[in-house]
């Protein structure tokens, strides 16, 4: 697959690449793809081979969905010009023939009709739904795009650590990722939050991304993928010891501040 970017020595805020930074801080996309196989294994009793990823910026996971295996195909929806075109330099030319099998397309998710045996809405982008109508229109069409019996899956976070402002710093090579949650309203659950990155040389990259989200809870997007028509929904949290379905996280989670992913699926009608 297309090789992860790396740190320079020479590393600074003038000539970081703040995506590249972002695929080396955020994105796991072999660890989801290994996931998605998981998943898979106890959902479909045929190959899965497409997947859609939507708010899929540089494109990351669709990318590595398509080197992945011979058979499988993906789609990347956005409405940034900007990342889609750093994507297609990046991500979907080093991959060759490959290519070929990734379709960037830009648009805004709701007016993307492309089919996919899964549809990926991860890195929290759908809480750019601040209200209910808007969130469960989306979750609406998301399953509209799955092909039949097809999987939607969204990550979420929560827990009592969430919801206060905070910090939060990893060091990677020759800079650190700084998550700054600005702001929590408890009573709307908007989230601003920033991402800055830090360098070896004491520059930094201040706000190279800016979020205004409400935060969804689990039980509430639990109840919207009913209302939506999905058949059920599972969570599985993260830990160090990989993905917990829900029914064994009592024991093996820190609820304080948790990363969950939903999955939910569309009938075999």
């Amino acid at each position: 697959m297309a090789s992860r970017r790396k740190p320079t020595a020479s590393l600074n805020a003038r000539n970081a690449d703040r995506h590249a930074l972002y695929e080396i801080a955020v994105q796991r996309p072999e660890v989801m793809v290994g996931f998605i196989e998981d998943l898979a294994d106890h959902v479909w009793d045929r190959p899965v081979t497409t997947l859609r990823e939507d708010f899929c910026g540089t494109a990351n996971l669709a990318s590595a969905w398509v080197c992945s295996g011979t058979d499988r195909w993906a789609i990347g929806v956005d409405n940034n010009a900007e990342v889609l075109d750093w994507a297609e330099r990046h991500n979907r030319t080093p991959l060759g023939d490959r290519a070929e099998r990734l379709r960037l397309i830009e648009a805004d998710v709701m007016q993307a009709r492309a089919r996919a045996d899964v549809v990926a809405a991860l890195n929290f982008s759908p809480w750019i739904y601040h209200d209910r109508t808007s969130m469960l229109a989306y979750l609406r069409h998301a399953r509209q795009c799955l092909k039949t019996g097809g999987m939607l899956i969204l990550d979420a976070f929560g827990g009592p650590g969430s919801m206060v402002p905070c910090e939060d710093e990893r060091p990677f090579g020759d800079f650190d990722y700084m998550w700054q949650q600005v702001s929590f309203d408890p009573t709307t659950h908007r989230i601003v939050c920033h991402i800055h990155f830090r360098f070896r040389n004491g520059t930094m990259m201040r706000k190279a991304f800016e979020y205004d989200w409400r935060m969804w809870s689990l039980p509430e997007l639990r109840e919207l993928l009913a209302e939506a028509g999905f058949a059920q929904s599972d969570v599985y949290f993260e830990s160090e010891e990989g993905f917990i379905h829900e029914v064994e996280a009592a024991e093996a989670v820190d609820f304080d501040a948790w990363v969950a992913y939903v999955v939910a699926l569309r009938d075999q009608e």
